[in-house]
């Protein structure tokens, strides 16, 4: 029988720092959200827009 591949383990760590990353994500997705959809609301805001004039 063959040994497992020593790069197809990953450390405890690894995985401990990718779980703490996807709770991460998922805390500041609404936020992220809200400040796209805010950002887009500004882009197509339809009103008095500025003019540079040199």
């Amino acid at each position: 029988m063959g040994r497992k591949d020593a790069s197809t383990i990953k450390l405890p760590v690894d995985q401990y720092r990718k779980q703490i990353g996807k709770q991460d994500y998922k805390k500041t997705k609404p936020i992220l959200r809200a400040t796209k959809l805010k950002a887009e609301a500004r882009k197509t805001a339809i009103g008095i827009k500025t003019v540079n004039r040199c």
